[in-house]
């Protein structure tokens, strides 16, 4: 079953990719024929990259407040180093190998490992929750044209509602849903019964780090817009919801390596309705290449953040509960 939805994944990805591709080709003769230089795309990235840099340290505080949340301690040093050091690995086939990673690398510290994997459960259950919710809000704000068929704008009230209650019974059956994963899993029954869960006010927390992690990074994005085609305006609303969007929709796709090709051909759906197909294909671009850059940037500076508290608790000077282990 498992793989049947694998691979499921992996050819709704490639159809996704030949939707962008194929867009993408057809608006290659419109972008010769702009005016976009170089030094308007590199601002356009030089815009995006600061907001996409801030999303994984506040993924690390998120991961962090719920392990500590779960009984398990982390320094905050420690806490990002793993997080940014491991995000990399979303490129690899399967788009899970970060979060096992994360578990890796963070278990010789002394952490249960049952509650490492789970923190990583809960931790995207809480983005996904979060991402629907604020594409459901936005949504809202901002009705996209190409959705009125399917969603009718008068819906769209009933559609915020749904996406409000759906996120405070995700809150309530969060326990439940992550003993389902574990079940589907393959954890024995009383191992799955141990389950620690973190308490109202960290969920709600973490839940609102997640929002905020989508908050900026979409204003990064609608920062882009502008820049590449001036007449768009700043659309924050339309821009913001459809990259929280298409990061879900990327996200419970299995297979799709950081969401590849379904992530872009969710966004030109979206985005095209706010400018040209050209302009969006060029966004859309950019993003991505921004995207695996600040991956990169966050993957060596975690590298070599590891690499000195290593050296640091080799050397006996890190403190164990809060100064640099787990426990």
């Amino acid at each position: 079953m498992k793989q049947a939805l694998r691979l499921l994944g992996v050819a709704v990805a490639i159809a996704a990719g030949i939707y962008f591709l194929r867009h993408a080709a057809r608006a290659f003769d419109d972008v010769l024929a702009t005016d976009l230089s170089v030094a308007r795309m590199l601002a356009a990235a030089a815009a995006m990259l600061p907001a996409y840099l801030v999303a994984v340290p506040l993924g690390a505080v998120m991961w962090r407040r719920l392990l500590g949340a779960m009984g398990v301690p982390l320094a905050a040093g420690w806490a990002y180093a793993i997080v940014a050091f491991t995000q990399f690995a979303k490129y690899l086939p399967g788009n899970v190998a970060h979060h096992v990673g994360r578990v890796v690398v963070a278990r010789p510290l002394g952490g249960n490992l049952a509650r490492l994997s789970l923190s990583v459960v809960y931790e995207n259950l809480l983005t996904a929750l979060a991402a629907a919710h604020l594409t459901a809000v936005l949504l809202v704000m901002h009705p996209v044209p190409a959705l009125e068929p399917y969603l009718p704008t008068p819906w769209r009230p009933w559609l915020l509602l749904a996406a409000t209650a759906g996120a405070g019974l995700g809150f309530l059956l969060l326990r439940f849903m992550v003993l389902e994963v574990q079940r589907m899993r393959g954890t024995p029954v009383e191992a799955a019964n141990h389950v620690v869960t973190p308490g109202p006010s960290a969920l709600f927390t973490c839940y609102c780090l997640a929002l905020a992690s989508f908050l900026v990074a979409g204003l990064g994005f609608t920062t882009m817009a502008p820049i590449i085609a001036p007449g768009s305006g700043f659309p924050y609303p339309a821009l913001c919801g459809a990259f929280a969007a298409a990061w879900v929709i990327g996200l419970l796709v299995p297979g799709a390596p950081a969401g590849l090709g379904i992530r872009e051909g969710v966004l030109l759906v979206l985005v095209g309705e706010t400018m040209s197909t050209s302009d969006a294909v060029v966004m859309i671009a950019i993003l991505r290449v921004v995207t695996t850059l600040g991956d990169l940037i966050h993957f060596i500076a975690g590298g070599a953040m590891l690499r000195r508290l290593r050296a640091r608790s080799a050397a006996g000077t890190s403190v164990p509960a809060n100064g640099g282990h787990l426990r």
